[in-house]
Parts: C-alpha cells; structure tokens; sequence
C-alpha cells in the first residue's frame, strides 16, 4: 500500500512540474510538462506526480480535487514592498518625458520614498507589506523576496526590519529577507560618512537583526553608487554573513556585473544596459541574472535582452521590482507575458525564470512539483501555458495552495 496523501489532484489537464535547481539554455524550455496530469499532496510536500490514471489508481478513495492548468507557485524574487508615501505624480512626470534622473535630482525618486517612510510608524508600514503580499499572493505569488531599501539612517533600517517581522507573522508566503542600505545617499551626509555608517553600523544591525536578513544588496549606478563603493559594501555584508546582491546595468554597464559575479553573488538585477561583456560574466559564473520587464514599463527603457540571455547561457531569473516609483506591478504572470512579448523567451522559459531560476536567486527550496518539493502550486483558469502568458495583462489563479493549504481563491467578478 502506497503512502497515504493528504489529498490529490487529478486529473489537470497539464501540469507543469518544473524541475527544480539553476536552469540555463535549453534547459529552461523543459518544464516537465505532463498531459492530463495528477499530483498526490502530503504533510505539505509532493508524494507523488505522474498521468492522472495512475495518481487516481494508487490512491482511489482519498480526497479529490481536479485542475485545467497547474503550475509551481510563482517565486517573486525582487520587491521593494516597504515604503511609505505616493509617487503617482512621478509617474506622470515620467510620461511627459521627465527622465528618472532628473527627477531625482530635483528631490524625488528614492529620497521621496525615503522621507515618507521615516515618517510612518512600524505598523502603518506592516499594514502596507501584507496589503501589497496578499495582492501578489492572488496572483500566485506565493514565495517572495523583500528588500529593507528606504531607511538610511540607524532608526529608519531598523524600522523596516521590525516592519517586516511583523508582517511575516499576518502571512502566509514564504519570504527572503535582503538588506539594501545601499539604495541611495541621504541628502544629510557626505558620502564618506554614509559608507562609514552603513558598513560599520548598518549591515552589522541588519546582520543581527530578529527579522533574519539573508542578503546585502546595492544599486551600483550612475548617481548612486560606484563600483569600488559597492563591492565596500558587498564585503562589508560577507563580513557579517550576508551574501551580495546587485542592481546593475540598469542605466549604464559600469562594471558592477563583472565585479558582483567576481564576489559570486547571488544574483544581479536588472540589467537592462547589460553589454556582451557582462553576459558573458554571468554566463560564466552561478550568478542568477534576475530581469524586471516591469520596471522598463514604467520607465519607457528598452527591455532586456532576454534571449540573448538564454542563449548565451545567463541563469535567468524574473521579478516584479514591485515598488512606489519604477514598477507598480505586482503580478508574476504579468510580468511573464511581458517575457514573452518583450524579452524574447518562450512561454517555458518564462515559467522556469518565474518559478525555479527565481528561487534560486534567493536560495529559497521552492518553484518546483518534484516528489519531495513543498507543495505550493497555482490553479489557473485555463488549459495551458500558452493560454496563461496570451491572457497575460489580466489571468490570476482560481486557487493558490501553500504547503498543501489553501491560500487563496479568486474573488468572484475577477475576469476568466
């Protein structure tokens, strides 16, 4: 007699397993796909997958349910989901060809953010996490990572922090806690005193911190940080246990890639300016290559290259970048279909840097129905992956389950 599941769920009309570990080249396209599929749930984890007649004749009088398309949990790999403020107005500045520098530059972008978010108490900025987690988790988000980035001073770091532990314990997703003091230079210190603050006392409180910070992260960018400057900062978090992360080549390649994948950093993000040269680091290293079509959205940049990417070897991750000022985007499948339409992967691709590759990219053990695999997967209102990223601007899930649990269903009147 077999192991007795907790429930099963057959028949599904495909099933996407998605082998789980770094994907690069072609095999990003093999999603383990399997016809009139069926997975059988137990205490939390997968017991078994394979065609629905054999999942239904091995385990005949458990519980049932049955799907159309069902695929990992999506796997959110960059969010800035703590702040405080609006930045709408930015947004249309930007649509009458403000440039995100010079909006900056005249007190906005980040330093808006900023100043918002020191005003705003710890529960007012957790009441906004869960907000913006439950929004994504209705899209199928159902791990995500989240950056402390907009408090610079000692008490605002330590705020987020707090922030965030407050909100993990009102959730129901998994999170991967980065630090990100690196995000700008606050306008009330030389950017000497700042590094000194942040790599002697700011990385050391967030290495210590309850909330259980996992990364270190840095915008390495032209009117943010220089390349030296960041890898200070980088070996200022390995000093503490922190592993790097990196925002680079999103408006310019100043050498961040090389350098980030020379440290071996978890991942580097955005790269949108991305040239040959920093391809190749990627591609050479077990450096995730995370890309936020989202962000050049918001921003009216040219997207990444995405198959280029692939081609030339890059473990490519996506996210959402979900924040006030470069991407109000909250939807992983959204962000898939902008893969697909703008980046240049195909529909498997998409799925794998959604679900495996970007759990990679916050060494997180999720994006993947193996036997063995925690059972967090989406139910969608629809036959196939081809139909699910074609749908792309307004799909959500019927059903989220997490750990084997149901998480969320959607709210009816949402479009089918």
């Amino acid at each position: 007699m077999p192991e007795s599941p907790d429930f099963v769920v057959a028949p599904i009309a495909e099933l996407h397993t998605v082998r789980g570990g770094a994907r690069r080249g072609v095999a990003m396209s093999e999603t383990g796909r399997i016809a009139d599929g069926g997975l059988a749930i137990s205490t939390g984890r997968v017991l078994a997958v394979g065609r629905s007649e054999e999942i239904i004749s091995a385990y005949p009088d458990w519980p049932r349910r049955s799907g159309r398309l069902v695929t990992p949990g999506l796997v959110d790999c960059h969010t800035h989901i703590v702040w405080g403020g609006d930045r709408s107005d930015e947004f249309l500045r930007r649509c009458r060809r403000e440039t995100y520098q010079e909006i900056a530059a005249a007190g906005g972008g980040i330093l808006s953010t900023m100043r918002a978010t020191r005003s705003a108490s710890v529960e007012e900025l957790a009441d906004g996490i869960v907000s913006r987690a439950e929004t994504m988790l209705a899209s199928g988000t159902t791990c995500l990572e989240i950056k402390a980035s907009y408090g610079p001073a000692l008490d605002g770091c330590r705020k987020e922090l707090d922030a965030i532990a407050l909100a993990r314990t009102r959730l129901s997703q998994r999170i991967a806690l980065t630090f990100m003091g690196g995000h700008a230079l606050p306008p009330e210190l030389s950017r000497s005193d700042f590094l000194r603050l942040l790599t002697g006392e700011l990385i050391p409180m967030a290495a210590a911190h309850p909330a259980a910070c996992s990364f270190n992260d840095v915008f390495c960018e032209e009117g943010a940080f220089t390349v030296a400057e960041s890898e200070e900062i980088l070996q200022a978090g390995l000093r503490h246990g922190l592993a790097p992360k990196i925002h680079s080549d999103e408006f310019a390649a100043l050498g961040g890639t090389q350098m980030a994948c020379s440290l071996g950093a978890v991942s580097c993000d955005h790269l949108l300016a991305s040239g040959p040269a920093e391809l190749r680091a990627l591609a050479e290293s077990d450096t995730v290559a995370v890309t936020m079509p989202g962000t050049a959205l918001y921003l009216g940049k040219a997207y990444a290259d995405g198959r280029k990417m692939v081609d030339e070897g890059c473990i490519v991750a996506l996210g959402t970048d979900f924040n006030p000022g470069s991407s109000m985007v909250s939807s992983m499948a959204f962000v898939m279909g902008l893969a697909v339409a703008k980046m240049g992967l195909s529909p498997a691709e998409a799925l794998a840097a959604a679900t495996t590759n970007a759990a990679r990219a916050i060494r997180m053990d999720a994006g993947s129905l193996e036997v063995g695999s925690v059972a967090d997967f989406c139910s969608w209102p629809c036959d196939s992956l081809e139909q699910l990223i074609y749908q792309f601007t307004f799909i959500r899930p019927d059903e989220v389950s997490i750990a084997g649990s149901k998480a969320a269903k959607m709210t009816p009147g949402q479009p089918e």
